[in-house]
């Protein structure tokens, strides 16, 4: 089984960001160590509870601190932002790390205040889909039709370049992967099977479709998951304690400042509501003993025919974390 991490880089309760990042760095070079491919990095603005904030700083800490794993964005929302700007970042990395960036791309807009204030000044909103022609060009640096930037190149000028990645939960996130060749990244958060096959079989045909297909050419889809795991079940409901209640928070306005503990989680009492919201949430999650996780993720790999599983380890404390990633590797890698 082929398997990543995806990492929000929280900031537990008693902690800070300095904590946070020295974590993940020991997160990212026990992942080497241990096996998994690829090692990305969300973006999340105005979330206290993560330092994940901007995604390429954070990957080049990671590079800078690693030998061999991928390191990439899970992912960079690319509207907010310039893509002659985004391709220089990559290009910076590429050329200090060659073949060991990745670039996931989304288009989610964040909370509505975040999302002024990232496109401030702007006077059109940016098409996602011109952006990533953009970056094709700007990583290749050769331009087939005219281009309103033909005089201009992104440096530093590289041999290589970061592979790129489209993140998305819709058929017109699907369309755009397929018709730029490019991988596909899902997230599990509880769809019903129908959708989720509908529509990675709709990436798949279209793909199929619209390129080229050989070995080095073929569709590939990767899926990410939570996945909470520990040595006793008693330990695995305590984790979902202080998940859940950081799943329920997170979007509020009176969000938590932190990643809440065990002990907070435990402590909290629930309106009807609530609870209600934690039930539907626990559809998101992918938990049990490490048996079961193997037996779980198999069953995702199979039914749905993924190429790549990457797992969000977003549990509360260093050592669960590091944990919960050696017990899926001993089990699944």
């Amino acid at each position: 089984m082929k398997l990543s991490i995806l990492d929000y880089v929280p900031i537990f309760e008693g902690r800070n960001a300095y904590d946070a990042f020295n974590h993940s760095i020991t997160l990212a070079q026990t992942a080497e160590q241990l096996g998994y491919t690829r090692y990305w990095v969300a973006e999340h603005h105005n979330v206290f509870s993560v330092a994940s904030s901007a995604p390429e700083i954070v990957m080049m800490m990671l590079l800078e601190q690693t030998q061999t794993i991928k390191i990439g964005s899970g992912g960079v929302m690319l509207p907010h932002y310039s893509a002659y700007k985004v391709a220089e970042q990559f290009r910076i990395m590429e050329a200090r790390h060659p073949n060991r960036v990745d670039m996931g791309l989304g288009r989610s807009p964040s909370f509505k205040q975040v999302n002024e204030a990232l496109n401030e000044f702007k006077s059109t909103k940016p098409n996602l889909d011109n952006q990533i022609e953009d970056l094709l060009h700007y990583f290749s640096n050769k331009y087939e039709a005219p281009h309103r930037f033909m005089s201009i190149k992104a440096t530093p000028e590289i041999d290589t370049s970061p592979q790129m990645f489209i993140l998305g939960m819709s058929e017109r996130s699907a369309e755009l992967a397929a018709q730029k060749g490019l991988p596909f990244v899902i997230a599990f958060m509880g769809q019903s099977q129908t959708k989720i096959n509908s529509l990675i079989e709709y990436y798949r045909k279209r793909y199929k479709q619209l390129n080229d297909i050989s070995k080095s050419n073929e569709p590939y889809v990767i899926m990410s998951t939570f996945v909470v795991t520990a040595n006793t079940l008693n330990k695995v409901d305590d984790l979902l304690d202080a998940l859940h209640l950081w799943l329920l928070r997170i979007n509020y306005l009176n969000q938590p400042k932190s990643y809440p503990s065990i002990n907070t989680a435990q402590k909290r009492n629930y309106s009807t509501s609530e609870r209600n919201k934690i039930e539907q949430n626990k559809s998101r999650v992918i938990s049990g003993l490490p048996k079961d996780i193997h037996l779980k993720l198999t069953y995702l790999l199979n039914t749905y025919q993924v190429d790549e599983i990457m797992i969000m380890p977003h549990v509360y404390g260093e050592q669960a974390r590091l944990e919960l990633i050696q017990l899926v590797a001993n089990n699944s890698l």
